[in-house]
């Protein structure tokens, strides 16, 4: 049997790309399936990692593997966020990140920065976000300027019956004023929903691609009210809460939840009426979420609001769905994301489209494309030009 090629890297490059990121030891032991004290001998140079192992360690470190050969550490010692996420209202000095939310945090900014330089180099103006009211305004009125941002009436919300036809056309209607959405694949629910950078030209809202599209939808609204009231924040529940008691993020919900369901439309729908006559039932919720393409958990929300049904009854019956939830995804077999719309749910159409007809004009290469759309390879680049018109 072959031995495994050592790979004589610098120990002192090992310690600097673990430090990017203020990635400890143990955790990058447990990465490698390898111990602490195997880390520590890599790194003051009593021991070498393999090949395999040395690259693996560059992609754990997102760093080329070619910089763990350099002579003396890179000039640039840490990495520069460009946004310090620590002081947005509802992120606490406490907030530790995991290395996979920093490394969403820092991707986001930098497409931002790509679609600037491409915007750019077409002499392409970057439209300014057209609403900004302040934080005291009166909720309903964010509510209202949402939905007429939006184009929304009880009407074409008739249309969708599903949540993820309304979710795609509120994303595609945000696009058109330069509002970049993207959707992270590797963040977990508990630490990240949604989040929101509330730049005066080209925004960004991030959804959690873990979440169901109604779930999505909702937080959509909820992050858009944060870049309305220029409230950036990271947000990880964007559900109504008996614990939440973080009164920037009760009033995003609300006013999000009024968005998608106005109090004044679900007065008038005819399964309200029959609720009130024969008592709560699932049924008749699930036939106005319907028509509203929303959840459940929305429509008794705003029932809740007009004390149609009691606070109590209220949380008894989000637990209820939660769980009847959690037995659904229980039970969902996993499914698989073809590379180029794995690729374009994460960086969404606005970006996508951008890049690729940077491309296509000869402004920048066919690796340059590959790194801007998260390593796509070149023969899915039609692929995903298809799935963004």
């Amino acid at each position: 049997m072959s031995k495994a090629i050592p790979a004589l890297v610098t120990p002192e490059l090992l310690v600097w790309a673990r430090n990017l990121d203020s990635i400890s030891v143990d955790e990058i032991a447990a990465k490698m399936h390898t111990t602490s004290e195997r880390i520590m001998e890599w790194e003051n140079g009593s021991a070498h990692p393999t090949l395999t192992q040395a690259k693996k360690l560059a992609k754990q470190y997102r760093v080329p593997f070619v910089y763990f050969y350099l002579p003396d550490i890179p000039q640039k010692t840490k990495r520069l966020d460009k946004v310090d996420y620590r002081t947005f209202g509802n992120v606490g000095d406490q907030f530790v990140m995991s290395r996979e939310l920093r490394w969403l945090l820092r991707d986001i900014e930098d497409r931002r920065d790509t679609m600037l330089t491409l915007y750019a180099d077409e002499n392409q103006d970057v439209k300014e976000f057209p609403i900004k009211l302040a934080t005291s305004t009166d909720e309903s009125q964010i509510a209202d300027a949402i939905r007429q941002l939006l184009g929304l009436t009880a009407d074409l919300q008739r249309t969708f019956r599903k949540p993820e036809i309304a979710l795609n056309y509120c994303i595609r209607k945000l696009e058109s004023f330069d509002v970049l959405i993207f959707q992270a694949a590797k963040v977990q629910q508990t630490e990240m929903r949604g989040l929101s950078v509330a730049y005066e030209k080209m925004p960004i809202i991030v959804l959690n691609r873990k979440d169901e599209p109604s779930a999505r939808l909702f937080t959509l609204f909820h992050e858009l009210v944060h870049i309305i009231t220029r409230t950036s924040g990271v947000c990880n529940e964007t559900t109504q809460s008996a614990n939440t008691n973080n009164n920037v993020e009760l009033a995003c919900n609300r006013i999000a939840g009024n968005a998608l369901v106005p109090k004044s439309a679900i007065k008038k729908h005819a399964k309200l009426k029959e609720l009130k006559i024969y008592g709560f039932d699932d049924f008749y919720i699930g036939a106005i979420a319907r028509d509203f393409a929303v959840s459940k958990e929305v429509v008794i929300h705003v029932l809740w609001e007009l004390n149609i049904i009691t606070k109590d009854f209220y949380f008894e019956t989000l637990r209820r769905y939660k769980d009847e939830y959690d037995a659904h995804v229980a039970k969902r077999p996993k499914g698989f994301l073809p590379p180029a719309t794995d690729t374009g749910t994460q960086v969404g159409k606005l970006y996508a489209r951008t890049v690729l007809e940077a491309y296509h004009a000869d402004r920048i290469s066919a690796r340059d494309t590959s790194n801007f759309l998260l390593d796509l390879k070149a023969k899915n680049f039609n692929k995903l030009e298809r799935w963004c018109f």
